[in-house]
């Protein structure tokens, strides 16, 4: 029996960029880009293909001829790629009736981090900090927005579609004068900052993968500065405990965690209309969830050497196969049938 075929859609930013890190003898080029998902390539499996295609920025790009049984959307970034979003869009209105399409791109658009704030509130033990999108060309522009929006000091200012604590800054008072931010009218956020320090000063953050509504823990790190990203383990590493305390978080979720978020992950789901996501967060005593991100972007199944959550990317790993799987279409058809 020949193994179905599933198609992974990713695409070009909108301005054009991305990193080419290798030319091989064939002159094909190896390249990265921000937002994408990235998970077709650590797919591999004997149950399907992968084929894929890169969406540019052009309205008269041709696309190749294949045949698909699924297909998988991992443009992920609402905001720097709005234009193959939206030809992914006219791509799903015209096939999604006839085979699963993971990801629907319309639902991706809405995931930019104002949207997020407004679409989960009221979502009872979710607290997602008031985020608004602006444009400002100068300081007094972010600190009227300030005012006008009701925020306190400090609040939390980042260009938009930045991701790892680039370009972030903490915005105590009006003495910042952002020297380093091109105020030139391109968009930023602003986010109203929640201090989640514990009573040593130690922040906690838990990355979470949501795979067709079932939830997964990927890792935890703790860190002295309020910024995690994976450079924040240098502290732990610092400070041994908080390794063990990552483990033991990791071989208890299932148990003590998840049935306890449950009901709130299903919300997410539920609003959001993802079939992969990634939740960026911290989780009280009390299992109230605190949001810093929500996406598809993340970094989820790529393997750190000597760390312990491998075990953790593989289960996350296995149940993207699963779902890709369950929801496939016993019929097949090719793709230049239609017009993208």
């Amino acid at each position: 029996m020949m193994k179905k075929n599933i198609l992974f859609i990713n695409g070009v930013p909108d301005d054009q960029r991305a990193f080419v890190y290798e030319i091989d003898k064939n002159g094909v080029y190896k390249w990265q880009s921000i937002g994408s998902s990235n998970i077709g390539s650590f797919l591999k499996n004997d149950l399907f293909n992968r084929s894929s295609i890169l969406l540019d920025t052009t309205e008269d790009q041709e696309l190749p001829r294949i045949m698909v049984s699924a297909i998988f959307n991992e443009i992920s970034d609402a905001d720097t790629h709005k234009i193959t979003l939206k030809k992914a869009d006219d791509f799903y209105k015209s096939i999604s009736d006839k085979v699963p399409f993971f990801n629907p791109p319309a639902n991706v658009m809405n995931t930019t981090r104002d949207n997020i704030y407004r679409l989960l509130q009221g979502v009872d033990k979710l607290h997602v900090p008031k985020t608004v999108k602006i444009q400002p060309k100068s300081p007094s522009d972010i600190y009227d927005t300030v005012e006008k929006e009701h925020f306190e000091f400090p609040v939390i200012f980042r260009q938009a579609g930045d991701h790892g604590g680039i370009s972030t800054v903490r915005v105590d008072d009006k003495t910042e004068q952002f020297y380093a931010f091109p105020l030139d009218g391109r968009d930023y956020y602003l986010t109203q900052f929640v201090d989640y320090s514990d009573n040593a000063g130690v922040y906690t953050k838990y990355r979470l993968v949501v795979v067709d509504g079932e939830v997964y823990i990927r890792h935890v790190i703790f860190s002295d500065s309020w910024v995690i990203h994976s450079k924040s383990r240098e502290y732990m590493e610092k400070n041994k405990k908080y390794q063990s305390q990552e483990e033991k978080i990791l071989k208890s979720f299932n148990v003590e965690i998840k049935p306890k978020i449950k009901d709130v992950i299903n919300e997410m789901y539920k609003k959001l209309k993802l079939d992969y996501f990634g939740v960026d967060c911290y989780i009280d005593k009390d299992m109230n969830i605190l949001v810093f991100e929500i996406n598809a972007s993340m970094g989820i199944l790529l393997q750190t050497k000597g760390y312990i959550f491998k075990d953790c990317i593989e289960t996350i790993r296995q149940a993207l196969i699963k779902m890709i799987l369950e929801k496939n279409s016993s019929k097949d058809f090719l793709r230049n049938n239609v017009t993208v």
